[in-house]
């Protein structure tokens, strides 16, 4: 039975949206006072149970621009609340999985070619042919084979190549290209069967609203995420209505790095002035806004050796993580224009489970007291 309208809170309001909704309530008209008495009092009872459920789901929105690391949290709900993936499931990312490799490679190649970079050895030619034949097929269905993980092993190992990753700032490749492809030899093994850290490494852009509900103690979630991409950002309002709160997810690591869509935009300005938007909009005056720091793995390494002065030229301070860290955060909450909205930032690493297992807990804690203090308990 779908909730009652907003604005029906009594009995004589939502009489004639019960009939109408609720068959099995509904009977004919009478005059006898006891028939009345008890289907006011199976309204009234089914009201007080609409009112329970509304306000026991906490409704999450995952806002941010693309590859900011949404969709990886959303699978962490799926792992820490709803019981993980099955064998069946965990079969599915093997061909996106393989089709990542194979766009992450295709992108160095490209580059190098781009670049006019040499192989350390010509013979690793042959090794970049057997794989690039294969990218018109990685929008489809992609399998490599055990000799194709070779090929991709032997070109990782190509001095050339690794020169080529260290320049990946000036052009587009996925955070885990590493990863997959210190891991090609167990990715390429017959039978392959992806583990949870592969599945959270996974890049799938997001075309479309994607809903997850779990429970977490004595409270219901659901959480949304939808593309970041600009595209497909005309989709975020028909996610608005009944938002409990926003989740809006900024990487870290991106603040030298250019946006997929025009290759010129900063993707740390992109993030800040898409917050900045959200953040402020009067549609949201109300709504309760979690910053997540997202990426902070990748962040803490790279500025070890690349200054935040390129998206924050006015910073004056060192390349201290920790310190350039909080200097973003409050560089981006200043960005709020309201005296009275809250904003809740948290670092995160999203492929660590663990690390979002506590995160969540802090989050999902506001909300717990909120429904305590709701139900007059504190």
């Amino acid at each position: 039975v779908p909730p009652p309208p907003p604005g029906l809170g009594n009995v004589a309001m939502v009489k004639s949206f019960v009939e109408l909704c609720c068959p099995g309530i509904s009977e004919s008209p009478t005059t006898d006072d006891g028939v009345d008495s008890a289907k006011n009092r199976q309204i009234e009872r089914q009201i007080f149970e609409w009112k329970n459920e509304r306000q026991n789901v906490v409704q999450l929105l995952l806002l941010g621009p693309g590859e900011s690391g949404k969709s990886t949290i959303l699978k962490q709900m799926k792992i820490l609340h709803r019981h993980g993936y099955n064998e069946q499931e965990r079969q599915q990312y093997v061909n996106i999985i393989h089709r990542n490799i194979v766009d992450c490679m295709c992108a160095i190649l490209t580059a190098m070619e781009n670049m006019g970079m040499p192989y350390e050895d010509a013979a690793r030619v042959a090794d970049a042919e057997s794989i690039t034949i294969l990218k018109p097929c990685s929008q489809f269905a992609t399998h490599l084979t055990a000799d194709n993980g070779q090929s991709v092993k032997r070109l990782w190992a190509d001095r050339g190549v690794q020169q080529a990753y260290d320049m990946r700032a000036d052009y587009q490749i996925y955070d885990s290209a590493q990863y997959f492809f210190d891991n090609i030899d167990r990715i390429t093994a017959p039978n392959y069967l992806p583990t949870y850290e592969d599945i959270l490494c996974t890049r799938l852009e997001t075309t479309q609203v994607v809903e997850t509900t779990f429970q977490y103690s004595t409270v219901s979630f659901k959480m949304y995420d939808v593309g970041g991409q600009r595209t497909q950002r005309s989709k975020w309002i028909h996610c608005f209505d009944d938002v409990t709160a926003i989740i809006f997810v900024i990487a870290l690591s991106e603040y030298n790095l250019r946006l997929a869509e025009d290759n010129e935009t900063n993707r740390m300005a992109e993030s800040t002035k898409l917050f900045s938007t959200i953040c402020n909009m009067s549609y949201f005056k109300d709504t309760s806004l979690i910053l997540f720091l997202n990426k902070k793995d990748i962040f803490e390494k790279k500025v070890q050796h690349v200054p935040i002065t390129i998206a924050f030229p006015e910073y004056t301070g060192s390349n201290n993580p920790d310190e350039c860290m909080t200097y973003i955060r409050d560089r981006i909450i200043d960005l709020n224009q309201s005296q009275t909205k809250g904003i809740y930032p948290h670092f995160t690493n999203a492929t660590n489970t663990e690390n979002i297992k506590f995160v969540f807990s802090a989050v999902a804690e506001i909300f717990l007291e909120s429904n305590l203090k709701s139900a007059g308990l504190v």
